[in-house]
């Protein structure tokens, strides 16, 4: 029976998944997640199927059930306990990669990808987590120092991390046989927060335009910290002076994403303690910054951190998205001409709408010619662990970005999120492509610079 929920089609859904209106009526859902989504968006699925396309997932499977009409319908069922929740239903929910590009083609404009974290939550509630979820979300990424300390011991082994950035070598590779395959990138020695003071000044003779915060996440953090260096420097070029507020920890996408919202919220609530106080936050990871702008959806209207969380969504930046302001205008040439493509995170252009802003820095940059890819907005397939989780459609969705990227002839391609960075990295390396994967910020850093010493901005 279950099995022809994973089977079931677009030409004859309906009639597959009625097969699963059996099983025990699941206990009441906890009233108060109720303010995440509500609980009849799902009803509101008009099952026209624009949905299907749009969705990576499906256009690589096929299934279903792993589309929004599909698994909405399903998510609906379950809120009413008319389906059994039980082993395949969770599987099912985990096929949702939460790119959000489906609610760009949605009529109903319904967030296909909330109602999928707040289905899983329902099920970490009803259920609780694994004990490999509980040890990574509540006892490792939840404390921070710890996660430096257990990284600091790990860059210690030899062939584990290294300055430049470069591919894994020797025992870094045996990482990816917990990783199924996906090429992660060496440790950053030292990290960031080793490589940059508290604060960074103007450089001098540059006019001071104002302070902001820095929040590099764990991508940046510990193992792209070269490019973390690079856009603490570029703010300083524009004008700014950069704090690294001390006590920041991770975002809790990642873990808010798996449906642990306890966990999530507490690390949201350090957060917000630590960053209230600055009027203005930029992160180079897309996945951070659009975390940090809905931490106001994770609190109860009832809770009274809710509007101190929604005060600092109002303040959270992207880093393209803080340079483009009013008083962009650079003026660096890179050393050498570069042909340049630009790949858009998901969690930049569908979570925050954020499009234009790096194709304006690189449009700006003298030396550099921009080449816009085929389906630039299209997912690069790593998803955070669903990478892990269902490798081979994570490939085939990869697969396809490498196509692209390809046919531009770029030798370099950029991007703003870390985690995309690694999977067009893992592409890059497993299609033996001559091309290099940068964050944008690194385009503005001294490396692509050579000797120019001018300043970035007026």
């Amino acid at each position: 029976m279950e099995h022809l929920l994973l089977t079931a089609h677009h030409n004859g859904y309906s009639r597959a998944f009625n097969t699963l209106r059996s099983g025990q009526r699941v206990t009441e859902i906890q009233k108060n997640m109720d303010y995440l989504t509500s609980v009849d968006d799902a009803s509101r699925c008009m099952k026209c199927g624009f949905c299907m396309s749009s969705c990576p997932v499906y256009g690589v499977d096929h299934m279903e059930s792993h589309v929004a009409r599909g698994r909405n319908l399903l998510i609906q069922w379950a809120n009413k306990g008319e389906i059994n929740t039980e082993g395949t239903y969770r599987d099912v929910l985990s096929f949702c990669i939460l790119c959000g590009r489906c609610e760009a083609t949605c009529p109903a404009r319904i967030s296909s990808a909330t109602l999928a974290v707040q289905a899983r939550a329902r099920l970490v509630t009803q259920k609780g987590l694994n004990w490999t979820e509980q040890l990574v979300y509540r006892g490792i990424l939840k404390h921070r120092s710890l996660v430096a300390r257990l990284l600091g011991l790990a860059t210690k082994i030899p062939g584990c991390s290294i300055n430049e950035g470069k591919p894994l070598r020797h025992l870094a590779d045996f990482a990816s046989i917990f990783s199924r395959g996906l090429a992660l990138p060496r440790l950053s020695s030292p990290f960031l927060s080793q490589r940059i003071p508290l604060r960074t000044l103007p450089l001098f003779g540059i006019q001071r335009r104002g302070e902001v915060a820095f929040f590099p996440g764990c991508g940046l953090e510990f193992f792209f910290a070269d490019s973390g260096k690079d856009m603490v420097f570029a703010l300083a070029e524009a004008g700014f002076e950069v704090v690294n507020p001390f006590g920041q920890t991770c975002c809790g996408l990642a873990v808010q994403s798996a449906g642990d919202l306890e966990t999530a919220t507490l690390m949201a609530r350090k957060n917000i303690d630590v960053l209230s106080s600055f009027a203005a936050i930029v992160t180079g990871c897309a996945t951070c910054s659009a975390a940090l702008k809905r931490y106001g959806d994770l609190f109860s209207p009832k809770d009274p951190i809710r509007e101190k969380a929604r005060e600092l969504s109002q303040k959270i930046y992207d880093f393209s998205e803080f340079l483009v302001r009013p008083g962009f205008n650079p003026r660096q040439i890179t050393a050498f001409p570069l042909r340049v493509t630009y790949h858009d995170p998901c969690h930049l252009r569908w979570h925050q709408g954020i499009h234009d802003a790096p194709r304006k820095i690189l449009h700006a940059l003298e030396g550099v010619t921009f080449i816009e890819m085929k389906g630039a907005d299209t997912c690069c397939g790593l998803g955070g662990s669903f990478g892990i989780k269902h490798r081979e459609i994570s490939l085939a969705i990869q697969a396809k970005k490498i196509e692209a990227i390809k046919k531009t002839n770029a030798q370099v391609v950029v991007t703003s999120c870390p985690g995309c960075l690694i999977q067009l990295m893992d592409g890059v390396r497993r299609h033996q492509l001559p091309i290099k994967v940068m964050h944008i910020a690194q385009l503005l850093g001294r490396e692509t610079r050579g000797n120019v010493k001018q300043p970035l901005f007026f």
